[in-house]
């Protein structure tokens, strides 16, 4: 079995072996994905999604929640084109649901892996405008459409994005992966006092290997920037 890659500090979360199979979950993502730039906003997704499948487990509709487990499974395991499927059937068949809003979000995952960043989007701001009842999840879907600007090259909305969703996150892994895509788009659009006040906001001592690595990459990027 393979040792699953660390994604959040110790500090936030005791060993639970489903928090470790939910991270063998996220390397097979990581690892069949062909979306090697924006993986690190759809792994996320995946991740939050199954954090909040654990919180809400009590209070969802049993057969729904079971039906969004296989979904999620069978879009880990990389088959795509039948997560999709199973995924909007659970968005018909429980509209105006947590279930729903959860699937939507893991569609508009799904939708990035195949590349289809415009269906993305559409789910992403449907969970928005009509879901909005988790920050946890709300943070996530506007990591996921700040992806979707990043790719549209619109980086000035994407980091709009990007930052709001971290703003929004209670979470720090989330927060910290929101703010370091946020820094990375005020970067490129050339916003220098954006860049730095979202930097200065992260704690890099409390941040795993990959995320370092970015933070380290982003601030000498920064100190080019201001010449």
């Amino acid at each position: 079995m393979l040792k699953p890659k660390k994604k959040i500090s110790r500090k936030e979360i005791k060993k639970d072996p489903v928090l470790e199979k939910i991270a063998q979950i996220e390397h097979i993502v990581r690892e069949k994905s062909k979306v090697i730039l924006y993986i690190a906003a759809a792994v996320v997704i995946l991740l939050v999604l199954s954090f909040a499948m654990i919180r809400s487990k009590q209070n969802a509709n049993r057969q729904a929640s079971g039906e969004l487990g296989i979904a999620e499974l069978t879009l880990a395991s990389g088959d795509i084109d039948n997560a999709v499927i199973q995924l909007e059937a659970i968005t018909e068949k429980n509209p105006n649901t947590k279930n729903a809003g959860m699937a939507t979000i893991l569609l508009g995952q799904a939708y990035i892996l195949k590349d289809d960043y415009e269906k993305a989007e559409v789910c992403f701001r449907s969970y928005i405008k009509d879901y909005k009842d988790d920050n946890l999840l709300t943070a996530a879907a506007c990591n996921g459409l700040g992806a979707c600007n990043e790719r549209a090259e619109d980086f000035k909305q994407a980091a709009v994005n990007f930052e709001k969703g971290g703003n929004i996150s209670s979470y720090k892994f989330l927060k910290d992966e929101c703010y370091i895509n946020a820094i990375r788009a005020y970067i490129k659009t050339g916003n220098v006092e954006g860049a730095d006040r979202l930097l200065k906001m992260i704690s890099a001592e409390d941040l795993d290997y990959r995320m370092k690595t970015q933070f380290d990459i982003l601030k000498a990027s920064l100190e080019v920037l201001r010449g």
